[in-house]
């Protein structure tokens, strides 16, 4: 597929789009949980001392929040003991996240698209020996994500189970990173930074439906960095906008990250050799906090998280991330500016009263947009029909559950019921009696020793209708024929207003 082809965010998407580059694509017709709204900001925020131990004991009169150098009022707090796992519950699945409430998950990232291959090594190395040294039954549920040259997959659903996650990371083969040897510049650079974007992205919309926050521990370089002085205003307006709107998503899906870079003094810079190369990553880019230079550790403070640079000892930096995204406080504050401007970069701080107390959270943001749980809301139509079916490809050429929509999906005779949670869809009134959704419906079937060869898919669009004020689901009957060699027939839903996306998988259909 042609590098300069694509317009925005399907070009971000490189590694979803060759879903269709298999055959022609078929003519397509998070309410963010992270609580962010026009008039109420919801924090999550880590304490520590001077040493770097966790804090756990502060009361709502030990902080104070401070937006653009004005204080803020307080309207809730959480201490830390809010988040913690139900008694009883073990996680064995996507599933199985509704019972746990407002506790967070982690999401294990093996980056080996853009980390070099004796480095991913020492990598595994030190996975394995941060899961060794956990209990048996991990104390949060996790998923493991790898990263390679071709498609960013799941190696294991969340689970707690840490002998399963061990088996995965010994099981998958390495894959030399071929791209990132092709050259620091040109078109394989730029691939590598839409890649990394789409990840990102991906990550958000799969984890829409889980309240509480979600922690990506992503280890390796992450693509590569971009200076933006000296570029010409549009082209470096074209990363900024990118990137903006991946961190916008990170936000909204209330997403932490913690960065951990294995290359020890060395800093990957992406040379932009014309601006058409970077209509790659056209709609991703993002804020002030990556002001003058795009890199991929910025996302940790822009966050909330935190970046690990330039050390060896990789699995106590797991475990650092894992336990301060584990202890938090929550609390929210209405700004006192009440200005909607969503072009003006909101900046946060928070002030402890006990000076040898630091607390982290996210640097700030920008006021919330229909766009920013819906990127396709406000795009040109071209634009907008690419953003549309790279997220959906993004989505059928994946093993990763989504849950910003509870979709399940029964076999009835030759046809499949799907069944969409009314709650997570949005439901418009056609008159004072009837409330009306739209969706667009993807099923996909696959073959292949590992259930992941395309073998054919059908599209079709959802609509649906209840009486206003009512809690009913949506339905839809699919008549598909489902070749007998298909091992894994995989249903996506995506809302067409609010863009929160759904899977349910049927396996030996």
């Amino acid at each position: 597929m042609h590098l300069r082809r694509t317009l925005s965010l399907a070009a971000v998407l490189l590694s979803a789009v060759t879903l269709f580059a298999q055959e022609p694509a078929q003519e397509m017709p998070p309410l963010p949980t992270l609580k962010l709204s026009t008039s109420i900001v919801v924090l999550d925020v880590v304490v520590t001392d001077k040493k770097g131990n966790l804090v756990l004991d502060k009361t709502r009169d030990d902080f104070t929040i401070v937006e653009d150098r004005v204080p803020q009022k307080m309207r809730s707090f959480e201490p830390p003991s809010a988040h913690v796992m139900p008694p009883n519950v073990v996680v064995n699945g996507v599933d199985d996240l509704k019972k746990i409430g407002d506790a967070p998950v982690n999401i294990l990232v093996l980056d080996e698209l853009n980390t070099r291959f004796e480095d991913m090594a020492y990598v595994r190395y030190s996975m394995l020996k941060y899961l060794n040294a956990q209990p048996a039954v991990l104390k949060l549920p996790t998923v493991l994500l790898l990263a390679t040259n071709t498609r960013f997959k799941q190696l294991h659903d969340y689970t707690q189970d840490r002998d399963a996650l061990i088996a995965q990371v010994k099981n998958e083969k390495p894959e030399l990173p071929t791209k990132m040897m092709a050259g620091r510049g040109g078109s394989a650079a730029v691939e590598r930074m839409a890649q990394g974007l789409a990840s990102l992205e991906q990550i958000a919309q799969a984890s829409g439906g889980t309240p509480g926050r979600k922690n990506v521990i992503w280890v390796g370089n992450g693509f590569p960095s971009a200076d933006l002085v000296g570029l010409d205003d549009k082209t470096a307006a074209t990363i900024e906008a990118a990137i903006k709107q991946v961190t916008d998503m990170l936000l909204a899906a209330r997403i932490t990250m913690y960065t951990i870079n294995p290359t020890m003094n060395s800093t990957v810079t992406l040379d932009v050799e014309t601006p058409d190369d970077l209509t790659m990553a056209e709609t991703d880019t993002g804020g002030e906090p990556f002001s003058g230079s795009v890199q991929f550790s910025t996302f940790g403070p822009a966050t909330g998280g935190r970046a690990f640079l330039s050390r060896n000892d990789i699995n106590n930096e797991i475990a650092e991330g894992i336990s301060q995204g584990a202890n938090y406080y929550t609390m929210s504050y209405a700004p006192v500016n009440g200005s909607a401007d969503a072009a003006k970069y909101r900046n946060i701080r928070i002030v402890m009263k006990d000076p040898n107390l630091h607390a982290t959270t996210r640097d700030g943001y920008y006021p919330p947009t229909a766009s920013t749980a819906n990127p396709t809301v406000g795009e040109a139509p071209k634009q907008a029909k690419a953003q549309l079916q790279m997220e959906i490809s993004n989505a059928v050429n994946s093993a990763i559950s989504y849950n910003g929509l509870g979709v399940t999906a029964v076999k009835a005779g030759a046809d499949y019921t799907l069944t969409v949670k009314g709650a997570g869809l949005e439901w418009k009134m056609v008159d004072e009696k009837t409330e009306r959704t739209e969706a667009t419906v993807i099923a996909a079937w696959y073959g292949g020793k590992d259930g992941m060869k395309l073998l054919g898919h059908a599209g079709k669009e959802l609509l649906a209708t209840r009486p206003v004020g009512s809690a009913g689901d949506a339905t839809l009957t699919m008549p598909l024929v489902v070749p007998p060699g298909a091992t894994r027939l995989r249903f996506v839903v995506r809302d067409a207003v609010n863009g929160r996306m759904g899977t349910a998988d049927i396996l030996k259909p």
